[in-house]
């Protein structure tokens, strides 16, 4: 009955999850939608022509339900509201990634297939240092970032926000009674103004 394997790993439908999460929020989600989806054609063409489809309409996506909100309510609320549609859309793309359902949760094995979803998403060209990897801890920090970049071009950096929140709710949620995820105290993002943003994962088995 599962199709999904190591080597072929979950793609979920999330236009299907987008509409879900809408229906809550909206008297007439299926227009909201399609209204975003025509302003998101609109600001893929301010991206770059070399950025891969799937990132550049993630993005495009996000901006335009974002914009359009803010013509309705206050950007606080847009922007919340956005967040509460997206995390769930961004974990379940992010939790096949990491081949959650497919191997054991272990710290070895979120090192393992974090290293293969890195290999494999757009924002591997993001520049990344190793601090420290042992059966202990694994400390990683990331000096570029792609999506803060992309929504800055698109007069938007506040959604950057978006994407961190989502990589504190996959890091935790991945096996949280076997490793502990944190950023070394508030304020570790490029977003929130560091020059890097801090990882850190912890075994809490040994």
């Amino acid at each position: 009955m599962l199709i999904t394997s190591v080597e072929h790993k979950a793609i979920p439908a999330t236009v299907f999850i987008v509409y879900g999460g809408l229906k809550g929020y909206m008297k007439n989600p299926f227009w909201f939608l399609l209204r975003t989806a025509m302003k998101a054609s609109q600001l893929k063409q301010r991206l770059p022509k070399k950025l891969p489809g799937d990132i550049k309409t993630q993005v495009a996506m996000i901006a335009s339900m974002y914009i359009i909100l803010k013509e309705k309510v206050d950007a606080e609320r847009a922007l919340s509201t956005v967040q509460a549609i997206m995390i769930p859309v961004a974990l379940s793309v992010q939790l096949g990634n990491f081949r959650y359902a497919e191997t054991e949760r272990s710290f070895e094995s979120l090192k393992k297939y974090h290293e293969m979803a890195i290999s494999e998403s757009p924002t591997r060209t993001n520049i990344k240092e190793i601090v420290e990897s042992s059966d202990e801890k694994y400390h990683f920090r990331v000096k570029s970032c792609l999506h803060r970049g992309l929504f800055k071009r698109l007069g938007v950096p506040e959604l950057t926000q978006i994407m961190c929140n989502v990589d504190n709710a996959l890091y935790n949620i991945y096996c949280p009674d076997k490793v502990l995820f944190h950023r070394n105290g508030p304020g570790n993002t490029i977003f929130e103004g560091n020059e890097y943003c801090e990882f850190i994962c912890e075994s809490k088995t040994k």
